[in-house]
């Protein structure tokens, strides 16, 4: 049976206790009741009137309570339901987002395969190239001149006595045995580029399939480092695991760096750059490779700096204030044309900053210059030991032994 609502009760008492005044009002003046029984009667029909609002505001309320409570209990139906949504949401999410990580891995290994590995191999291959082009222009030069001669020589003979002609034959001998030894020459400076590319191209092959970067990276060689020297790197990475590596200089070796970082473990790259755009440049290339977690490219414009009476151009020292404990130094700048020892104070600056064991390569070893500087290193710096590593441009390694 349904029951009345708490609106349809209060109209209802409402209307019950106005009769129950009016009513026995009327029975009094009929003279049907006496007027003590009909206020008795009154106040009886306004207590229960009375006790019917209560009621119906008492239901009012609980209904109202009732209803809210039910109204909750749809929104938390409905919020728990969102939660499983937005669970299930999350978990497709995340293997749409495996999924296209994976394929970002296959694509880049693609791109790498079609623009790195291929490029880098042309591009070895085109300086091979241009070398032997180079070295057979020299070669052709030398044969040019030297036929010329000997048509002049040629043409001498017919004219000359039986003396002429024995001088003529000697001078002939001399020039094809200056021809000869130029041809030597040459063909030794040939087969000594040959075997340098060879020995680039093993080194870059080594290193690009131990890290495998990401993404297409600049050439390397010329005014960057070669591959022998990255490999050198990568093995003191892999070996000794350095909190801290610092590069004097920035661009493509301070992405392999950062690669060797992720690949081994370790700490932090952080490379110098004293100029302004190209430390904008390195650090696009260090983020599209996504290696901005472990490489920083510091800006740090070159001051002077003094030793006593020495003055010599090197990055803002402030730069440093906050290493310590540094496990590798890679010593590729400033340029070499800024002064002529402008890296020297690489050691002195950052040697107290280094953890006992820390390792300094110098590049570029095979210049007079930086000949003079590890030299003046190793003299001045007992602490210090080194050797000359083999590279295209050479190189100085040098450890810290704690002496």
């Amino acid at each position: 049976m349904r029951t009345l609502s708490p609106r349809l009760l209060l109209i209802g008492s409402a209307a019950f206790a106005g009769l129950a005044v009016v009513v026995p009002v009327l029975l009094s003046v009929l003279g049907d009741v006496p007027p003590l029984a009909a206020v008795q009667l009154a106040a009886t029909l306004l207590v229960l009137a009375a006790a019917v609002a209560i009621v119906a505001g008492v239901r009012r309320t609980d209904g109202k309570a009732l209803r809210i409570d039910t109204r909750t209990k749809r929104q938390d139906t409905a919020l728990t339901r969102t939660e499983r949504d937005l669970a299930r949401l999350a978990t497709i999410l995340d293997g749409l987002a495996g999924r296209l990580e994976e394929a970002a891995r296959h694509q880049s290994g693609s791109v790498l395969a079609a623009l790195g590995e291929d490029r880098m191999a042309l591009a070895t291959q085109a300086g091979r190239l241009d070398e032997l082009a180079e070295s057979v222009a020299r070669i052709d030069a030398v044969v040019l001149r030297n036929a010329d001669g000997l048509r002049e020589l040629r043409d001498l003979v017919h004219d000359q006595t039986a003396g002429g002609v024995a001088q003529t034959v000697r001078e002939i001998g001399e020039r094809l045995d200056a021809l000869g030894g130029e041809v030597r020459d040459g063909h030794a400076e040939l087969a000594g580029a040959v075997r340098q590319n060879y020995a680039q191209l093993e080194a870059l092959v080594d290193v690009r399939a131990l890290l495998q970067p990401r993404a297409p990276l600049p050439r390397l060689r010329g005014w960057a480092a070669s591959p022998d020297v990255l490999r050198l790197l990568v093995e003191r990475v892999a070996v000794d695991h350095p909190k801290i590596i610092v590069e004097c200089g920035s661009g493509a070796s301070s992405v392999w760096l950062g690669y060797a970082v992720q690949r081994f473990g370790g700490g932090r790259v952080i490379a110098l750059e004293h100029d302004e755009r190209f430390a904008h440049s390195s650090r696009d290339l260090v983020l599209a490779h996504g290696l901005q977690d472990v490489v920083e490219i510091r800006h740090a414009p070159l001051t002077s700096w003094h030793d006593g009476d020495e003055v010599i151009p090197w990055y803002d020292t402030r730069a440093l204030d906050d290493l310590t404990d540094i496990g590798l130094v890679f010593v590729d700048g400033p340029p070499g044309a800024t002064a002529p020892l402008a890296r020297y104070p690489a050691l002195p600056v950052l040697l107290p900053r280094c953890a006992p064991d820390a390792w300094f390569v110098l590049d570029d070893g095979a210049r007079a210059a930086e000949r003079e500087i590890a030299d003046r290193w190793l003299a001045e710096f007992p602490e210090i030991t080194g050797s000359s590593f083999p590279a295209e441009k050479g190189a100085m390694v040098l450890r810290r032994t704690g002496r």
